[in-house]
């Protein structure tokens, strides 16, 4: 259950608390008393009334005295009333006379004056209800219930705004937006909060920022070394040095060189300072280029994707996405582990997934496979020529053209990369 939906049951519960504790003060211990006491007047009243008239020479003309003396109405009947005998009311005995009060707003109270409670009846109407104040305490407790139920609402919603807008604000933090801030006015806990929230994102921003302008400025900075130990590698080989040795410092720098390509790479897309050329292309195409240039060995590759399927994206970026994703498959399977590339459209997105029948990687690291220098077991090892860093640029480039990647183990073993790239 949400936050709002939490403070919003508590208020509502304690509101309608309070309303039932007042209607039990009021109509329980208030009107219902009061209520009673009236009723037994009106039964003291229609009881003198039934008497006069029983004494009387002419019990109508006595009857008709007694409604105007009294402010009431009076009618004298020969048999018991049909809804005096549906409901039969409250009947209780009085100086001698049975005596029904039935309910109902407008119900008389009914005096046998015959013998042994039979007839003739005296029905005497009073015309106060005493039963309307009960239901308009009742009705204005309902409305009261209403309408706090509705300030319930927005006082919740007014009170969680605050939290409401700073945890929006950490996830946009936490999605790579660290610009973003929150309205820290007033002095208040929800301004003090805005304050505190801002602060540690100044701080989280300075030191990403920091790290990635550190990694952008160390990986240019090896660019000239690297040449440089190039060219003396050219030179070693015209003055006859050892095959052996320089194939091992060759292959040296090579590595290092990748690990400064890629490192300036994701730099640069951090920092918004490579921008993606987009254009349209056919994934087919693109697709058949990268299984094409991949070293997969004796793999058997299967491709489904369909010819008429198009793209706006940066082919060169898309391509080095396909070209990591092919190299982890030729360097972490066995060589006779079956290859799947496929695109198959969704709505307005692409799933483009590369999936093989390797032995796949335990659920905890499918989370961590995309964080840099991350190897998921120790057979990724340096031996096997990984840095670590070839999924990280798969996610970022994959990021870059606004869709997400995600790593899955497959049904039967295998790992399946889907990235998800808006058509």
């Amino acid at each position: 259950m949400s936050l709002r939906w939490r403070v919003f049951l508590s208020v509502a519960l304690l509101v309608a608390a309070t309303v039932l504790g007042a209607w039990l003060v009021a109509g329980g211990a208030v009107l219902r008393p009061l209520v009673g006491e009236l009723s037994l007047e009106r039964v003291d009243t229609a009881v003198y009334a039934a008497r006069q008239i029983r004494e009387a020479e002419d019990p109508r003309d006595r009857a008709r005295e007694l409604a105007q003396e009294l402010g009431i109405r009076m009618r004298l009947l020969d048999e018991r009333p049909e809804r005096a005998m549906a409901h039969h009311g409250r009947t209780i005995e009085r100086e001698g006379l049975s005596v029904t009060y039935m309910p109902g707003r407008r119900a008389p109270v009914l005096v046998s004056l015959g013998e042994d409670g039979g007839g003739p009846y005296l029905a005497v109407f009073f015309p106060v209800d005493l039963e309307r104040p009960q239901r308009r305490v009742l009705g204005g407790l309902v409305l009261l219930l209403g309408g706090a139920v509705v300030v319930a609402v927005g006082a919740s919603r007014w009170m969680l705004r605050p939290l409401e807008l700073t945890s929006d604000a950490m996830e946009r933090v936490a999605g790579g937006d660290l610009a973003h801030r929150v309205d820290a006015t007033g002095n208040d806990a929800a301004g003090r909060m805005g304050s505190t929230f801002n602060r540690m994102a100044d701080r989280v921003q300075a030191m990403v920022v920091g790290q990635r302008e550190l990694m952008a400025a160390v990986s240019h900075e090896l660019r000239t070394p690297l040449s440089r130990m190039r060219l003396h590698a050219e030179l070693l080989r015209e003055q006859g040095a050892g095959a052996r040795h320089l194939e091992a410092l060759d292959a040296d720098i090579t590595e290092v060189d990748g690990l400064v390509a890629e490192l300036l790479e994701s730099a640069r897309l951090h920092q918004g300072l490579l921008a993606l050329h987009r254009e349209e292309l056919r994934l087919a195409e693109l697709v058949d280029g990268a299984v094409a240039a991949a070293d997969l060995g004796p793999r058997p590759v299967t491709v489904e994707v369909p010819d008429d399927l198009v793209l706006t994206a940066d082919p060169s970026r898309l391509g080095r996405v396909l070209a990591n994703l092919l190299s982890n498959v030729g360097r972490y399977t066995p060589e006779d582990a079956a290859v799947e590339v496929r695109a198959t459209p969704v709505g307005d997105h692409v799933d483009l997934v590369v999936a093989d029948r390797g032995p796949g990687v335990s659920p905890e690291a499918l989370d961590r496979l995309f964080e840099p220098f991350y190897r998921a077991e120790a057979s990724r090892s340096r031996r096997t020529g990984g840095l670590g860093l070839g999924l990280m640029l798969v996610r970022q480039v994959v990021e870059a053209h606004g869709g997400t990647v995600v790593a899955r183990n497959r049904e039967g073993g295998g790992l399946e990369i889907c990235c998800r790239l808006p058509s």
